[in-house]
This record gives structure tokens, sequence and C-alpha cells, in this order.
């Protein structure tokens, strides 16, 4: 078993230790909060140097601006990496830390949290398997009342699940970006960000990501937050709904027919309420960790790496970003 370092003892911090627990894994941890440290019951480390020089991978779970530095670190310093999302705050970043990874021959694994939820891996394999035909568009929803971080907006915070999870599951890259970004705060940050991705087949997607919308169900992670997670996905046989905070997930077969009068009617069956299994954060980053933990021990590279997992959801953002700035349809060719 490697020996593992958690830089981070934050709230997520913690879902990371007790998800390792539940693996039988103790990290050393470190976090300049000593206290948070100490309160995570694991052997702490003295510096961030110290950590990374009795450990053989290390997890990052700390403040967006510091991932790059911590990363470039612990990569040049030989060790494995798991780093949480967001990766970095820009594709060029992105690109960068996989180049570094890639030279030193280093496992590098991004926390893509969704990936890993049988739910959205369910959607994966139904979408695989053709059952909802031709896709025609996906919806995605991460917004709700909670607070708004100091560290990131609601791109790098929210939307960043759903510009990896969305084309994830629809097998396909997007072409386009259009995007509206707004600070309804006044705090110099995007807390509300609408985007509209293009995909070369014809598909399209909406993600709805922002800390001043309403929620509707008490946020796992956070305290006192009310959140919506939620994801749809439609094609020509069949149309699905999934609730990520409540747990649930409603499959309509069907599709809509010609009628003599020259309407389209739906005819779908009645909804499928799937028995597709649970899962609160621990489960879900346990499951991350234990693949993470596979690829170190096996050395095949994760699939969830710095270039597909970081690299691509963050052109979506920087294509995001571009668009709203510049008010109009940005390609993703347009972004390094």
């Amino acid at each position: 078993m490697p020996r593992l370092l958690l830089l981070g003892c934050g709230a997520f911090g913690r879902v990371h230790v007790a998800a390792l627990r539940s693996l039988g894994v103790a990290p050393t941890v470190f976090d300049p909060d000593v206290a948070a440290a100490r309160a995570t019951g694991c052997t702490v480390a003295d510096s961030i140097e110290a950590g990374i020089a009795v450990s053989d991978a290390v997890i990052i779970a700390t403040p967006v601006p510091t991932h790059v530095p911590l990363a470039t670190a612990v990569l040049r310093a030989g060790r494995d990496l798991f780093l949480e999302k967001p990766a970095t705050e820009t594709a060029a970043e992105s690109a960068a830390l996989a180049a570094l990874a890639e030279r030193e021959g280093r496992i590098a694994q991004v926390g893509l949290y969704f990936r890993f939820h049988p739910k959205a891996q369910a959607l994966r394999r139904m979408v695989a398997a053709g059952e909802f035909g031709a896709l025609h568009h996906l919806a995605a929803r991460f917004s709700g009342v909670k607070r708004a971080r100091g560290d990131s907006g609601a791109l790098l915070n929210d939307a960043v699940h759903f510009a990896d999870l969305l084309p994830w599951i629809a097998g396909e890259t997007p072409a386009r970006v259009f995007a509206t970004l707004s600070d309804p705060l006044g705090r110099g940050r995007e807390d509300l960000a609408v985007i509209q991705l293009i995909f070369p087949s014809g598909l399209t997607a909406l993600i709805e990501a922002g800390c001043v919308l309403p929620g509707r169900w008490p946020d796992a992670v956070v305290p006192g937050a009310e959140t919506r997670k939620e994801v749809i996905v439609a094609g020509r046989a069949a149309l699905a709904e999934v609730d990520f905070a409540a747990e649930t997930f409603a499959l309509r077969r069907g599709s809509h027919e010609a009628a003599p009068n020259g309407a389209w009617l739906p005819r779908h069956a009645t909804r499928e309420e799937c028995a597709i299994p649970a899962a609160d954060p621990v489960q879900v980053v346990a499951a991350e960790l234990a693949a993470f933990l596979e690829a170190v021990r096996s050395r095949r590279g994760p699939e969830a790496n710095l270039r597909d997992g970081a690299l691509a959801p963050a052109r979506i953002l920087d294509a995001a970003r571009r668009s709203a700035a510049e008010a109009r349809v940005v390609s993703l060719t347009e972004i390094a």
C-alpha cells in the first residue's frame, strides 16, 4: 500500500480522510490550520516538504489557487498525484501539469466526483449501449443557495463538474461554446453561469451553475447550504432525469411519432424509477481513491487523467469566459 499524504483538511479534505479510512488507509495530513489537521486524528506532517518526503503519493484538496504550485512540487519530487477538481484555473495550466506528469512518469488523477457516482455511470453505460438512441440534448444544473467561495466563482466551483460529465456521458467533445456570466453579488467573481455546448453531431447541452439560485435539498457536504444537482439526458428513444441530491433516476422510454394531422405526438411509456444504487460523498470519493490506488499499483494511467479530466473541461471553461466577455460563440479550436 503506498504511503499517502493529504494536503488540505477543510470540508472536502475531511471527506477524503473518511473515504481513506473506509479503504483501510491511514494518511499523513498537512494543513496550515494545525487544529484542522489534528482534528482528523491522522498523523500530522510538520510541513508540506516533510510530508512529501515520507510519501509515495499525494492528494491535494486545497484552495484552487494553490493547486499548480503544490502539484508541480509533488510531481517534481517524483510522487504520484491525486488532484481535486478543478485541477487548475486555466487550460494552459492544465496542459503544463499534464506535460510535467508525463515527463516525470507519474500517475496523476483528477478528482472528478460525478464520474464515480453510480447514477452517472449508469447513464454513460446506457448511452453507450444505444438505449437512448441518437442524443439530442443534455442539461445539467449545479446550483443553489450556498456560500460564495473566496477562491473561485461558479465556473471553477460548480460548472466544472458538468463541463466534464456531460461530454463524458455523451462520448463526444463539444465544438463550440456560448456562455453568459454574471456577478449578482458584486464581489468581482461570476456567481451565476449559463453555458451552452454545441457538439459536432448536432447534440446540444446546457449547464446552469451558481450560488444565488433556489436550492431544493440540503447539501451533503456544506452544512446549511441548499442545492440542486440534476442531469437530463434526452434522446430519440428515451428520456432520463437524474437528481443526485435526491438519489432518483427516472426514465421514460419512447419517442414522438407522426400523426395523420401533421402533428408529432409523444409515445412514451410510463415513467420508470430505476433502482440505481445510492452513494453518499464518502462512498463516491472512496471509489475515486480506490481507482487511484489501483492505478498507482498497476502503473496504468487513470481515465480521469490530467489531459482528459483537467485540460478538456478547462478548455470549455476558458471558452465560456471568452464567450461571455466577447458576447459570441467561441470555437474550442480557439482555446490552446
